[in-house]
């Protein structure tokens, strides 16, 4: 309870108006509509929280708390609710899958942080109802088990963040829906299998990032249709074969890392298309260098060494 949510007095019944409460900001009839209470030093379980009586809510910020514990099954009450940041707390257990009840529900940030106790399990499959989502950020947790093909069912997702947690598994084709989805990060999982050729329908991307996994095969040649690509981050893998000459398509690449994999074979001399490169790196690879002509020196940085 904050101090200007008490009443007037200790002996008065009359309360302050919910509309000069901190962080409140209400609706005409005075039921509270968002609740910003980011950055406050706040700490505490929700367990006792009132979310029945916050029904008209359709913004919850709780971010930059200390805020610890589990995740209630009962924010599923909150059914106007579009956004929800509850980042940078100590929230610990389960995604709850009652969130997948939120159907308005534009941009979902649950806790993510390096330095507590974070969520862990699976991803529900539910989120797979968040038809409205925008954002979806999964990050810096311990998240488990495998990427639920759901998520393909996003289809007005902008940003898809699930790096940095324990998930596995192969990376199901289902995102390749996500024509809307600008970046896509799934690296420092352990992840498996082949990158899915349908991660080339994703015509808006901009930034692609699935580096530090354990994934297997060739890099798809319909990475070269992602012609807005500015990132591409395929590191640390055990991908092989031969680099597809189609990259050399990406025009607005600016950076273009596989380097530690299993990579044969020369490099392409459409690389020398990529005009808007500035950071290259193909080592620890089994890379020839005699088609290394096309770099030049000042105009990128990175190493090229097989």
């Amino acid at each position: 309870m904050l101090s200007s949510w008490v009443p007037l007095h200790l002996n008065s019944s009359a309360s302050v108006p919910c509309t000069s409460w901190f962080g409140v900001v209400s609706n005409a009839d005075e039921s509270i509509q968002r609740l910003n209470l980011s950055t406050s030093g706040l700490k505490g379980r929700l367990h006792q929280f009132s979310f029945l009586l916050l029904h008209n809510l359709t913004h919850f910020q709780l971010n930059v708390n200390k805020f610890f514990g589990p995740i209630p099954a009962e924010i599923r009450l909150l059914s106007k609710l579009i956004y929800l940041d509850f980042s940078e707390n100590k929230f610990s257990g389960v995604i709850p899958p009652e969130i997948g009840n939120l159907h308005q529900l534009t941009t979902l940030s649950p806790p993510q942080t390096l330095n507590f106790p974070t969520l862990s399990g699976p991803i529900p499959t539910e989120l797979g109802n968040l038809k409205s989502l925008i954002c979806l950020d999964l990050s810096h947790n311990q998240l488990s088990s495998s990427i639920p093909s759901s998520l393909g069912n996003l289809t007005s997702l902008d940003i898809l963040y699930l790096h940095q947690n324990q998930l596995s598994g192969p990376i199901p084709i289902e995102p390749g829906n996500l024509m809307s989805l600008t970046d896509l990060a799934m690296s420092h999982n352990q992840l498996s299998g082949p990158i899915p050729i349908e991660i080339g329908n994703l015509k808006s991307l901009i930034g692609l990032a699935m580096s530090d996994n354990q994934l297997s095969g060739s890099i798809p040649s319909s990475l070269g249709d992602l012609t807005s690509l500015k990132i591409l981050h395929l590191f640390q893998n055990q991908l092989s074969g031969h680099v597809p000459i189609e990259l050399g398509n990406l025009k607005s690449l600016i950076y273009l890392a596989v380097f530690h994999n299993q990579l044969s074979g020369s490099i392409p001399s459409s690389f020398g298309d990529l005009t808007s490169l500035i950071y290259l790196h193909l080592d620890q690879n089994q890379l020839s260098l005699w088609s290394h002509s096309f770099i030049k020196p000042q105009q990128h940085r990175g190493s090229v060494s097989s």
